[in-house]
């Protein structure tokens, strides 16, 4: 069901790329804007297909993934609420690099790259922001790599977990829930590493009362001792 105008404007505002906007601009940006909702484990869309549109993301989670050969995945990134999605492709109009799957309801909104190019000229901050965005990006898939190839399980486990309390930390019972729930395999996705690993990793610090894993939420119960790990270097 498409969104009412109103709603559109009000979803716009939340990202910060549009937050700058009056209320006539954001009234013209909705107006050229399509919705789009998904369910969970929908795609939104494939790697290799057109990039034609960047997508803003009102409710919602979705992950960054890409797939080799062998069916291995490596997520990139997860995208919440306030975030832009697509941006590289519809830049670059190119093929998608990865492909996006909703990990809940999602509901975004979608630009096609004719009015972001009209939009980014119009407003010439929201270019420097855009900017920022594209910077983030490379610096996480920076650290990615990095991650992958020198940190061993535990640290790059312990780094992922830490950061994600950060950005979508809940105070819970004892701790802080990370308030995005992933399966054993997507926390591996995340990090590089098998569903095995993940599970023998996290019940050794459920053992120790580091953590515990509420109806699939984690929660931090000994934040000291993650970030501890987190900002090592073992190899």
């Amino acid at each position: 069901m498409a969104l009412a105008p109103a709603r559109k404007r009000e979803l716009l505002a939340r990202v910060p790329l549009f937050a700058g906007l009056a209320p006539r601009e954001l009234e013209a940006l909705a107006a050229v804007t399509r919705s789009r909702a998904l369910v969970p484990r929908e795609e939104l869309f494939h790697k290799g297909d057109p990039g034609n549109h960047v997508y803003a993301v009102a409710e919602g989670t979705l992950k960054v993934v890409t797939t080799s050969e062998a069916g291995d995945d490596v997520v990139f990134n997860l995208v919440t609420a306030g975030e832009l999605i697509g941006e590289i492709g519809a830049l670059c109009q190119a093929e998608r690099t990865a492909t996006v799957v909703a990990l809940t309801a999602c509901e975004l909104l979608a630009i096609d790259r004719r009015d972001l190019f009209a939009f980014l000229r119009a407003h010439p901050e929201a270019s420097l922001e855009l900017m920022v965005v594209l910077a983030r990006r490379v610096r996480s898939l920076s650290e990615l790599v990095e991650d992958t190839l020198f940190l061993n399980l535990p640290v790059r486990l312990a780094k992922k977990l830490v950061s994600y309390a950060e950005s979508h930390g809940e105070s819970a019972p004892g701790g802080i829930r990370i308030g995005i729930k992933l399966s054993q395999e997507e926390w591996g996705d995340l990090v590089g590493a098998t569903r095995e690993s993940i599970n023998k990793q996290m019940r050794a610090w459920s053992d120790q009362g580091t953590i515990r894993v509420d109806h699939g939420f984690v929660v931090i119960l000994r934040m000291e001792a993650l970030e501890e790990l987190a900002s090592s270097s073992s190899v």
